[in-house]
């Protein structure tokens, strides 16, 4: 009953709007697009996001950090991963997503579920492509009054391409040193005045440094845009990507010395045949439509319908240390899932004066179903030699007559309104305020039987204000309070009385500011306090319950530098420092450092223009040690590694040439998080090149 009630409010929506197109006078969209002219600088790129308040907005206005990787920066860099986009961002560090997705760790929390697309979650787990992504946004710190459940740390939003205003058609052809060969498409065309198009698309065939690695892919991704007229347009987009690849988590822990095992780079941890029962194969597609429609000059309307589905069949080897700390037990699994969703936004956004104040507010209504249904078998056991490993062939594991570990089936809804204003007091003072009202119910059956039904509705309240002063039109100053909440809907670990377990609580406390050195160079700087408190803990007492015992804080500061030095030189850096701690828990690890957090992390990205044609760049990315786990008894040691690239463009053409670890160091770039035994290496040294053809 709520579903249709819902459907026929947005129906509501769209026939006042088709009313209004009828009946009311001619008034033109504003600007959707990122860019202030045809040549945007590096500063305009990332000065500017729709994250952190559902709408294109100047960053120095919002009281809070969002960092933008720009479509500058990803093609300089050849980025063709989620991972390669964000080693642009610091405050954050990778986790190796047990080798098939894309995860983070954002300000210390796990932000496993938090990936977006144009503000619309997409919380599937498998890596994204870059070929059909505009550019990158990461808001900082919790984003729940916007986005609902999740974003203790922060989210990542790729903005996806659309159709452009003029006709571009462009092939590129990647290939590398380590055996990456890839090809990308991407055209645009104006059918007329009303109507254009987009095609993007990408096919790899890739190997790796590691044993056995390989990569599969393909992904396409068409979008067509309708301007009904000066007022209304109509959106409509649709992706499919299937991704077959390696199910590589890297090296296991070494008892002995609390690091990861010292042994050859390019060896292999699980199957003899990996590429027939240690792969993951996913396959992913979604379709959405987007209707804008501009009132008047003072009321917007925005509605999103996005639908998807998600299919995994995932293979690998799990890792357990006998009683022999020189060897390692490799353990045969099998994982399927298979997921299918629908997200429905309705916003209103209005600029208005009561009085002497100027409102920038918006109103939204969202809903949301998923279901995601998992099941897991285990098959073989592998004992060997901890840093020379013999591996074995595996047969597949005969799913119809082994006994499942885990089955579970789990259906989520979600019912929420939201309200956020931007109020400028004068031209010096502007105060962001919002809240968000959610309504999520979780059902989870565990087929097994080992925990039962999980059958529980919340009712939260996620806050957030904040204030900006701007003594100077260059200078902002703010200070800001934002809370988010993280129900079990998305956790992966279950006991008995799960469904008496309330939310995760997170809240976080920033103070900073926004300087524009100059019209073309800004700098932020951020100090800020995040703690979350109703952590899910073993019950001391009874290994099968739960009880909400911990808490975890994270302290830090954060500063970047994005912009022009001058004429030919562009700087896009930053630096992190971040102090986490587990304050409370009842498993022995209150006082530990927070899992993949690293007390000073820093990224840098420097770029020459020698001339129209020709740039030559530098920069790179170092983090401190970190542990991958709560139980701080695996240490990643800190790194530093140097990229480079040098460039040449016409009109016609690009090329690329990109070095990656320059002085070819050995270094782990991720852990797990929750775990100790998955811990990759980063490539080694190699050769990237990009040709791009535009006709």
């Amino acid at each position: 009953m709520k579903y249709s009630l819902f459907l026929l409010s947005s129906l509501g929506l769209l026939s006042a709007q088709c009313y209004a197109n009828t009946t009311s006078s001619t008034v033109t969209l504003p600007v959707l697009s990122s860019s202030a002219d045809a040549t945007p600088t590096l500063k305009t790129a990332v000065g500017q996001a729709s994250s952190a308040t559902k709408g294109l907005t100047q960053l120095k206005d919002v009281p809070q950090i969002v960092n933008v990787v720009p479509q500058e920066i990803l093609r300089e860099q050849t980025v063709t991963s989620m991972q390669g986009a964000l080693q642009n961002v610091a405050g954050l560090s990778f986790s190796v997503g047990d080798g098939q997705r894309d995860q983070v760790m954002i300000r210390g929390f796990s932000a496993i579920t938090d990936n977006y697309v144009d503000g619309v979650r997409d919380d599937a787990l498998y890596y994204r492509d870059m070929s059909n992504v505009e550019r990158v946004e990461v808001l900082k710190g919790p984003g729940s009054v916007l986005y609902g459940r999740g974003s203790a740390g922060g989210l990542v939003n790729r903005i996806n391409k659309k159709p452009l205003d003029e006709a571009l058609h462009e092939i590129s052809l990647i290939g590398s040193s380590l055996g990456q060969k890839r090809a990308e498409l991407d055209l645009s065309e104006v059918l007329n005045d009303r109507v254009k198009v987009r095609l993007t698309g990408a096919v790899e065939d890739s190997d790796g440094y590691r044993d056995q690695s390989f990569l599969k892919r393909e992904t396409l991704a068409p979008s067509i845009q309708w301007d009904i007229s000066e007022r209304t347009s109509l959106l409509l987009q649709a992706d499919y990507l299937h991704d077959d690849r390696l199910a590589d988590q890297g090296f296991p822990m070494n008892p002995l010395t609390g690091k990861p095992v010292k042994t050859h780079a390019k060896t292999f941890y699980g199957a003899l045949n990996g590429a027939e029962v240690g792969n993951v194969d996913t396959e992913v597609s979604s379709q959405s439509i987007t209707l804008e429609h501009q009132f008047n000059d003072q009321l917007k309307y925005r509605g999103v319908a996005r639908h998807y589905n998600y299919s995994l069949d995932r293979e690998y080897s799990t890792d357990a240390h006998p009683s022999n700390p020189s060897q390692i037990v490799l353990t045969q699994n099998k994982r399927l899932r298979d997921e299918d969703g629908v997200f429905f936004q309705n916003e209103l956004s209005s600029n208005f004066k009561t009085g002497t104040l100027q409102h920038a507010a918006l109103l939204g209504v969202e809903y949301s179903k998923q279901h995601k249904d998992e099941i897991l078998w285990q098959g073989a056991k592998t004992t060997t030699d901890l840093h020379n490993p013999v591996l074995q062939y595996w047969a597949p594991i005969k799913t119809a007559t082994s006994t499942a570990r885990n089955n579970n089936s789990n259906e989520f809804e979600n019912y929420a309104i939201y309200l956020q204003d931007l109020i400028s007091l004068n031209d010096q003072i502007k105060v962001l305020a919002g809240l968000r009202y959610d309504d999520l119910s979780q059902y989870r059956n565990d087929k097994t039987g080992k925990t039962g039904i999980l059958d529980r509705t919340d009712h939260t309240i996620s806050p957030r204000i904040g204030i900006v002063y701007q003594p100077v039109p260059s200078l902002s100053l703010y200070a800001s309070y934002n809370q988010s909440f993280q129900p079990l809907a998305d956790a992966f670990v279950f006991y008995k009385n799960s469904a008496d377990l309330e939310p995760t609580k997170t809240k976080n406390l920033e103070v900073g500011s926004k300087w524009d050195l100059n019209d073309r160079l800004n700098m932020t700087l951020a100090l800020f306090e995040m703690s979350q408190t109703n952590i899910q803990n073993q019950n001391p007492n009874d290994t099968t319950q739960a009880i909400l015992a911990g808490e975890q804080k994270t302290r830090g500061v954060e500063i970047s530098l994005a912009g022009q030095l001058n004429d030919q030189l562009s700087i896009l850096a930053g630096y992190s420092y971040m102090d986490g701690k587990i304050e409370k828990s009842t498993v022995g690890m209150t006082g530990n450092h927070s899992a993949l957090t690293p007390n000073n992390a820093a990224n840098l990205w420097l770029k020459y223009q020698l001339n129209d044609q020709w740039f030559a760049a530098i920069g790179g990315r170092a983090e401190s040690s970190r542990f991958s786990a709560p139980d701080n008894k695996n240490v990643l040691p800190g790194y530093a590694v140097l990229n480079a690239a040098v460039g040449y463009k016409t009109d016609q053409y690009d090329v690329t040439l990109n070095l990656n670890n320059l002085l070819d160091r050995e270094y782990f770039v991720s852990g797990h998080s929750g775990a100790n035994d998955s811990n990759m290496m980063g490539d080694p040294l190699n050769v990237q090149l990009a040709l791009r053809y535009r006709f």
